[in-house]
């Protein structure tokens, strides 16, 4: 997990990932609210929670490949290794899911997103103070945040470990991670909560784009409020503009009818597959990692010890998070 900023809901979700997991290893990259004091928290009391390093660093995806180099000697082959973030749930859990509907040969799985959205009408329920910010955070995220969109868009998030695969800094990704599965697993996402956490989040977003931190167009949006959808059309409002900002201007995130999950019902399930190559490329790519990793492993880059990330001066971590939550204390 790669962390930061995340003290409205990291509590919930490590609470909820301690139901299933076997070790959880987090990263967080410069925490100015409680997230850190959090994390340490639940590692004093359950062990499995394991604090890799509390560091001021701006994002990039391959940070992740710093945390599997130094702790991939404590993993067996075919274990299998999630990439998590700290707003994020799992309705089926992930050893469930292996067990349940993957097939022997499947190495590694996409995510199927259900991207839980603020509506125009919550947010101006708080803005207007109808209702608190500090006391509906009180209750779950699930109950808080009900209107979702089913997400189009397809990312890796597991795959099993073999001693021979390599990650180096360049890539996102380890090389040849394993035979993609048909079945995508089931992820809620709730990057959108409440406007306190939503100006945080885009002010703190402002400073690492002008770090150049590497992120998805979805950070193109100086206003939160460009993201938050009209319940009645299901369309946000950076959709509206001549120019497509924001998750509106992302491949495959926000598209589709805006969904309501009615509370006491099972969340319905969608199996999207357009993840998967066509017969001929697929039936090839069986053959390739049922026979050829470890030969293709030998030959692709190892990771670069001397990796060292873009790093941020305490002093200018500690203004990066006065300015947020500075914006935040004007709400």
């Amino acid at each position: 997990m790669l962390l930061r900023d995340e003290g409205d809901i990291i509590a919930e979700t490590l609470t909820h990932l301690l139901t299933w997991i076997d070790v959880l290893h987090i990263y967080d990259l410069g925490s100015t609210d409680e997230t850190w004091n959090i994390v340490q928290d639940f590692a004093a009391r359950d062990s499995r929670i394991q604090p890799f390093k509390h560091e001021p660093t701006v994002y990039q995806d391959s940070l992740r490949c710093i945390m599997f180099d130094q702790l991939r000697t404590g993993f067996a082959e075919g274990d299998w290794i999630l990439k998590i973030d700290g707003d994020e749930l799992y309705p089926v859990p992930p050893p469930q899911f292996v067990r349940e509907r993957l097939k022997p040969e499947e190495g590694m799985v996409h995510l199927q997103w259900y991207f839980f959205r603020l509506t125009t009408d919550e947010a101006a329920a708080y803005e207007s103070g109808v209702v608190g910010i500090d006391e509906d955070r009180k209750r779950s995220i699930i109950d808080r945040r009900r209107y979702y969109k089913v997400s189009q868009y397809s990312e890796p998030r597991m795959f099993r470990y073999r001693p021979t695969m390599q990650w180096p800094s360049t890539t996102h990704w380890p090389y040849n991670a394993g035979l993609l599965a048909y079945q995508r697993i089931p992820v809620l996402h709730y990057p959108h909560r409440d406007p306190v956490q939503l100006t945080r989040r885009f002010a703190l977003r402002a400073a690492m784009k002008a770090r150049k931190a590497a992120a998805g167009d979805h950070w193109n949006t100086a206003d939160w409020h460009g993201e938050l959808v009209d319940p009645a059309t299901g369309v946000a409002h950076g959709a509206k503009k001549d120019k497509l900002e924001g998750l509106a201007g992302e491949n495959g995130i926000d598209t589709g009818p805006l969904l309501y999950w009615e509370p006491g019902t099972e969340l319905k399930e969608v199996h999207l597959h357009h993840q998967i190559a066509p017969p001929m490329k697929r039936l090839a790519q069986r053959i390739t990692h049922a026979a050829l990793l470890p030969i293709l492993d030998s030959r692709r880059p190892r990771y670069d010890s001397g990796y060292i990330p873009e790093l941020i001066s305490a002093e200018d971590n500690e203004r990066i998070g006065a300015a947020c939550a500075g914006a935040a204390d004007n709400i």
